[in-house]
């Protein structure tokens, strides 16, 4: 449910952005700062996270956004025909959003089986676009302030089932406390199963980190510098392959394709189409393991973002042979949605919650996601700009030859992690024994 409260701020733009337009006569700069000051927030949030989750854990970091959130949501449904208004509830949205990205993913992994893992690592993906789904569909209100609060509600369902949750063992096991962990850990596998096998693993790994000093040095390590430089590179893949540009304005640039059908259809269409996609990601990537989904997601989006090139390039020269093709925008966004959320959605996050030392995590995760939601505000923010000085052609073709190139960027440095423990990860990595070196 943190990933349907972000999905549901992510989603808001899409719809809001054109009845903003349209009932209370934002000009165009005025709604791009709108939905560019949601990425920016997450962003401005990362700085305390690595503070947060050592010192209160990760079960109630995610709690304590509650709150936080609601206000955004406030400030957003009362001051929607004041800009100020707006973009602090837009920036507070974001920031709690952007902290569960980071937070969300870590409990996750650090509560799973590692046979699971990735399956239920994309579970935070999966709501995460049943989130925008359900954001697009309360744009049918065509009320701003409707749709809203509508979206404000899901922290609160957040909360009230997260309160029945326990603390992720690793933590408890961080903090001495073995009793809770166990507790912890028989909560998730059942009363009859042993946990003393995973118990055992998770002390190993906390005695390990404990002997990590956390200091610049450390991350100018090779293997370090290694670890970051992959994290780093998927999240520069998932942003800069175009997805924040075409998810707050997917509604506009539906309607530049001059396509007779409910520009907010569409958008729906597409939204069942990224559901459906995490669903058979959850499905697959403990099977297929996260690097070949990865290699699939990036290449297939690549086709989509050339063949809507083409179609935008075809719409400027050859109006007739572009109507032609009414299909081909709506299908090519369908796609590429699918193979984004396939791979280059889920994956990075879920990746993130992986590969990092348990001492190192709170620090390499958030400065992993606040590089990633910096780049999400340079793409939305620039994205309608960048659009009137090349064209979107341009801007489409742009973001395919990005992605690849990312599929170069995995097949040479993405490591799997499919079915290895958090210490067999390490060890891949070089991070293991990482103050021995």
């Amino acid at each position: 449910m943190g990933g349907f409260s972000l999905g549901c701020g992510l989603g808001w733009s899409a719809p809001s952005v054109e009845i903003l337009k349209d009932k209370y006569s934002y000009n165009e700069f005025s709604t791009n700062v709108i939905a560019a000051v949601f990425p920016l927030g997450a962003a401005l949030g990362m700085p305390v996270i690595p503070f947060l989750i050592d010192k209160i854990g990760r079960k109630w970091t995610m709690m304590a956004l509650v709150p936080a959130f609601l206000l955004g949501w406030i400030f957003i449904a009362a001051g929607v025909s004041e800009l100020t208004l707006l973009i602090i509830g837009r920036l507070i949205t974001g920031a709690c959003g952007g902290m569960f990205c980071v937070v969300a993913p870590m409990y996750s992994a650090e509560i799973s089986e590692k046979q699971i893992r990735g399956t239920l690592g994309v579970f935070f993906q999966l709501l995460l676009v049943v989130g925008i789904l359900y954001a697009y569909c309360c744009g049918y209100s065509r009320n701003v302030i409707v749709t809203s609060a509508l979206c404000g509600a899901a922290p609160i369902i957040f909360a009230c089932i997260m309160i029945f949750m326990p603390e992720s063992p690793l933590y408890y096991l961080s903090k001495d406390n073995e009793e809770a962990a166990r507790k912890s850990m028989r909560f998730f596998r059942g009363p009859d199963h042993s946990v003393d096998a995973e118990i055992s693993a998770f002390k190993e790994q906390v005695e390990k980190s404990r002997r990590h000093t956390v200091t610049i040095s450390i991350f100018k390590k090779k293997p370090v510098m290694r670890t970051m430089g992959v994290a780093f590179g998927l999240m520069f893949a998932q942003q800069f392959s175009g997805i924040n540009a075409i998810i707050f304005y997917c509604e506009t640039i539906f309607r530049q394709t001059g396509v007779d059908m409910d520009p907010l259809l569409q958008m729906v269409i597409v939204a069942i189409v990224q559901v459906v996609a995490c669903v058979a990601s959850a499905a697959l990537i403990d099977q297929l393991g996260r690097k070949l989904l990865m290699l699939i997601s990036c290449g297939v989006m690549c086709c989509c973002l050339v063949a809507l090139g083409f179609f935008f390039i075809l719409k400027s020269n050859n109006a007739q042979a572009a109507d032609d093709l009414f299909w081909l925008p709506l299908f090519s966004a369908c796609l590429y949605m699918l193979a984004f959320c396939l791979g280059a959605g889920p994956i990075p996050w879920a990746y993130m919650g992986e590969i990092f030392p348990t001492k190192l995590k709170g620090i390499a995760s958030s400065s992993a996601a606040f590089f990633n939601w910096t780049l999400a505000f340079i793409v939305t923010v620039s994205f309608s700009s960048v659009v009137n000085a090349i064209g979107i052609a341009a801007a489409f073709f742009f973001f395919a030859v990005i992605c690849g190139l990312s599929v170069a960027f995995v097949v040479f440095f993405m490591v799997e992690t499919k079915g290895k423990t958090f210490a067999e990860i390490l060890r891949e990595f070089g991070t293991y024994d990482i103050d021995e070196q």
